[in-house]
């Protein structure tokens, strides 16, 4: 379970923490995590009736009984299949995020006529970005960042360490964020270092606010902050400054949400997750598979004999019926009697029910997959196995998948120029690089790469029907490009094609 915070408006963040440490057991596929939240529940509601804890905001008894995972906590089931179908979404949309490494570059340091700072610059930041491997830490960002609404980007560093500011992925169920117009002001970052006997355990805590991070230590117990401690108290800490003047206007860190509006949370600016909402159909789908293994198990085909057949078995002890045995020893009885089902051999042979489970649960994903904002095809869902489809066919036969992917990839494009841009200040302020900080460009890749040729062949027939301006041929065949690469290109292009020219003098 997810620790609760501390802030002033504890009730609040209870509320929220509650719903990351739900999605967080969806998320994590482990049936004990599952158990463990369900079971919080019923516990805390237990000997209630219809109540509503207005501090979480959820009528437990209605939430959480009813549920498949909740229901076998009471009967103690023996067989709990769960699916994990959340974690697959979360890979699905880190995937369609990055599915390759972004294209990052310092936009002043590829003009024609690029200053040898900015260059110097580039360079730099491509010596970090391959030493941190930001890349996979992105990665990471990005895939938390679906079952949990979002995650933060921050800026951590020590000369003694590393010769180079360090860019770290922080969970959203690690920090306590504060927000003014949109803008992230201040965070509190949490992290569990050590957990001893007796419930004893060690936090530290990182406060992020403008200009400064400010370190400390708690000993406490779980759900319990406890009392601050000397950050010498524990190894982890020992060499860990209690104040750092980041030497910046601003944050050293930045929050990156999933997606916008949150629907759940309309008056935070928190993240979206992917799993809000889809929380009973994820749960209906685990109960429709664990049904199906049991028809499984139920079918096996079974052999009721009566006693006289059994052997005892002298090495354990039991009685058993050998299937295998050819040749059986004449036995003194009398002729069976048919009425009488004990003196035969019986089979038992149930059937399994696999065409109506299979429909089921075919259903029940197809309604996770596009409530949570994806076409099932991205799934591996009503494909055509064998064809080779064009990258236009692939969008259209998973164009929900991309509408979501393009509302997250604004969001994350914006939040890794942010921090970038923090990190070469950093860079330049702690490490005296000599470098002068730009604000780098992120262009992320499309998972879906557009053959050239068909691309071009488009941009062909429409300037054959006069249809196109040579900007916009620019900007189809270049996406990627800013508004000064383009403008650029054009008039090389005109230069080139002698369109270039000057306007006619007017003589009166």
């Amino acid at each position: 379970m997810a620790i609760k915070p501390w802030p002033p408006d504890k009730d609040n963040w209870n509320r929220i923490y509650d719903k990351y440490a739900e999605w967080a057991a969806w998320y994590s596929g482990d049936p004990a995590e599952l158990l463990d939240v369900y079971a919080s529940r019923i516990a805390a509601t237990k000997g209630t009736y219809n109540t509503i804890d207005y501090n979480t905001g959820y009528n437990s008894i209605h939430d959480s009984i009813g549920q498949f995972w909740a229901k076998d906590i009471q009967n103690q089931r023996k067989t709990m299949l769960h699916v994990p179908v959340a974690g697959d979404i979360a890979g699905v949309s880190a995937d369609l995020l990055l599915s390759e490494p972004p294209d990052i570059k310092i936009p002043e340091a590829h003009e024609k006529t690029a200053k040898e700072g900015a260059k110097k610059t580039q360079d730099r930041l491509d010596e970090i970005i391959d030493e941190i491997d930001l890349y996979s830490r992105m990665l990471e960002g990005a895939e938390t960042a679906s079952p949990l609404g979002g995650f933060y980007a921050k800026v951590n560093w020590n000369p003694k360490f590393k010769p180079f500011p360090v860019i770290s992925v922080a969970h959203a169920d690690n920090a306590i964020p504060a927000f003014k117009w949109g803008f992230l002001t201040e965070v509190i970052f949490h992290k569990i270092i050590d957990i001893g006997s007796y419930d004893k355990v060690i936090r530290h805590l990182e406060i992020h606010r403008p200009g400064v991070i400010v370190n400390q230590l708690w000993k406490g117990k779980t759900g319990d902050l406890g009392q601050q401690v000397e950050l010498s108290y524990h190894p982890a800490t020992a060499d860990t400054e209690e104040q750092v003047q980041t030497g910046l206007k601003g944050l050293a860190c930045r929050y990156i949400p999933n997606k916008k509006p949150n629907r759940l949370w309309r008056d935070s600016d928190l993240g979206q997750s992917d799993l809000s909402g889809i929380e009973g159909l994820m749960d209906a789908l685990d109960e429709v598979y664990t049904s199906w293994l049991r028809d499984v198990k139920l079918a096996k085909g079974r052999i009721i004999v009566p006693d006289y057949m059994l052997e005892l078995d002298q090495e354990t002890g039991k009685f058993n019926f050998d299937l295998d045995r050819e040749i059986y020893e004449s036995m003194n009885m009398g002729p069976v009697d048919p009425e009488n089902s004990n003196q035969g051999i019986t089979l038992s042979q149930f059937e399994i029910r696999a065409e109506e489970h299979q429909k089921t649960a075919y259903e029940l994903l197809t309604q996770i997959y596009n409530n949570a904002g994806y076409s099932p095809a991205s799934f591996g869902m009503n494909t055509e196995g064998g064809q080779i489809q064009t990258a236009t066919e692939v969008k259209a036969r998973e164009g929900k998948s991309f509408k979501t992917r393009n509302k997250k990839a604004r969001y994350l494009q914006n939040g890794m120029e942010d921090i970038l841009y923090i990190l070469l200040q950093i860079d330049k302020i702690h490490f005296n690089s000599g470098i002068k900080p730009y604000r780098p460009q992120v262009i992320l890749q499309d998972s879906i790469q557009t053959d050239p040729l068909e691309k071009s062949d488009s941009i062909e027939k429409l300037d054959r029907a006069a249809a196109l301006t040579t900007d916009t041929k620019v900007r189809m065949l270049h996406p990627d490009w800013t508004e000064k690469q383009i403008k650029a290109e054009v008039t090389q292009i005109m230069k080139e094609q002698g369109m270039d020219v000057e306007p006619p003098e007017i003589r009166i």
